[in-house]
């Protein structure tokens, strides 16, 4: 009886081992190739993949695990202020001129955001080095399957790739390259770990994706820092992240000046910031509610506001989610940067590189809230968190000597 009970027990976790790593290729290896090559590739394969890690986990633990960690997830201080905040986005659909869209978006973000949890949760405590070694084969891949579309646009049979495609693909290789970096750094894979990025940086040039290789330069440097000094990189990334959430009402005042002088006076990125400042000094008191959830892009579509206007994180989340908004984003991605570089061995500089790479894309406008940025937000949660996983050192056992 024991006999049958231990075989059992020894085919689920085999089945859940494999189940795993195939789920973790299908998100590091599939996904970033199918962003290359397709628009909704990427919003398919990552719940493929989350989905086989979740039923690896349950397979293993009996269905105890992944619940028992989501849930202590969400009811920690970062699950709360996560909470409020898309309560928040949820009470600014009354004011919002654009209700119905804003609900949609309000949907998407509560759903990815719930889904990321959950995988974060499925992820074992102690990742196989295998399955790890695949980030930087799948970052690689698409590295260089991008160059080859990029040097020779339409050489793939039977598939229309057109640059929106290809931007998007840019974006999530950026966004899965950091933990790639770390896993080589932390393994002291130093050469591999220079030509990973020289092959992505080759291809963000071929596809000129200047906004995504600024993105990568500043996420270099926040990972030089934190591998040096742990400390100077955690507050590197509080004042670069947070800080600037906070601050940003304050910005087109303070980038005005600056902007003439660097721009002149007509050059567009000149009047981007003279309309930011006028939006701020025309309704002060929308600075506290803000104009409703998705009134960013839509405001400018419908003529409420200048087309010159900003785009990105910083404007968009004081125009639409106000003073308390703003807020609750600067606590929950402060609280990221902390539980970041709590993180094990050169994980900790990976994650706050991920969260510097994903930050300044959110600045510059990239993705927007869109599902597929969003999915690739999870995914590079996914990825930041398993190279933690896989940080674990075993020890041998001390051996004595009789007399």
């Amino acid at each position: 009886m024991d006999r049958a009970v231990s075989q059992t027990t020894n085919v689920a976790i085999d089945a859940a081992a494999l189940l795993r790593r195939f789920g973790f290729a299908v998100l590091v290896i599939m996904a970033p190739a199918a962003a290359l090559l397709t628009r909704r590739g990427l919003v398919i394969l990552v719940p493929i993949g989350i989905a086989l890690l979740v039923l690896a986990t349950f397979l293993e633990s009996e269905g105890r695990e992944p619940l028992g960690r989501a849930r202590r997830a969400i009811v920690g201080p970062a699950g709360g202020i996560a909470a409020f905040l898309a309560f928040w986005a949820g009470l600014s659909l009354l004011w919002s001129p654009f209700p119905s869209e804003a609900l949609e978006r309000l949907v998407n973000l509560v759903g990815v955001g719930a889904v990321a949890f959950i995988a974060v949760a499925a992820l074992p405590q102690r990742m196989r080095v295998s399955n790890l070694y695949l980030m930087p084969l799948g970052a690689g891949l698409s590295a260089l399957m991008a160059l080859w579309v990029g040097l020779r646009p339409g050489s793939v049979p039977g598939i229309a790739i057109d640059a929106g495609i290809l931007d998007r693909g840019l974006l999530l290789l950026v966004l899965v390259t950091p933990a790639a970096v770390s896993w080589l750094a932390s393994k002291d894979r130093f050469v591999s770990c220079f030509l990973l990025v020289a092959v992505v940086t080759a291809a963000l040039i071929i596809g000129e994706a200047w906004a995504a290789l600024v993105a990568l330069a500043l996420g270099a440097a926040v990972f030089a820092v934190a591998t040096i000094d742990a400390r100077a990189g955690r507050w590197t990334c509080l004042v670069l992240i947070p800080g600037l959430v906070l601050a940003a009402p304050a910005m087109p005042f303070v980038l005005r000046p600056l902007s003439k002088m660097a721009f002149g006076i007509t050059h567009p990125r000149v009047e981007m910031v003279r309309s930011w400042g006028r939006i701020v000094y025309d309704d002060p008191a929308r600075l506290f509610t803000g104009h409703g959830l998705d009134t960013g892009l839509r405001a400018k579509l419908a003529g409420l506001v200048p087309n010159s206007a900003p785009s990105g994180i910083l404007f968009e989340v004081w125009f639409e989610l106000g003073f308390l908004g703003a807020v609750a984003l600067a606590l929950l991605l402060a609280r990221a940067v902390g539980a970041a570089s709590r993180l094990q061995g050169g994980a900790a500089a990976g994650a706050l590189m991920t969260l510097t790479v994903a930050f300044v894309l959110a600045v510059t406008g990239q993705g927007a809230a869109q599902a597929w940025w969003l999915v690739g937000l999870a995914l590079a949660a996914i990825t930041a968190v398993a190279v933690d996983r896989g940080q674990y050192r075993t020890t041998r056992p001390r051996t004595t000597t009789r007399a």
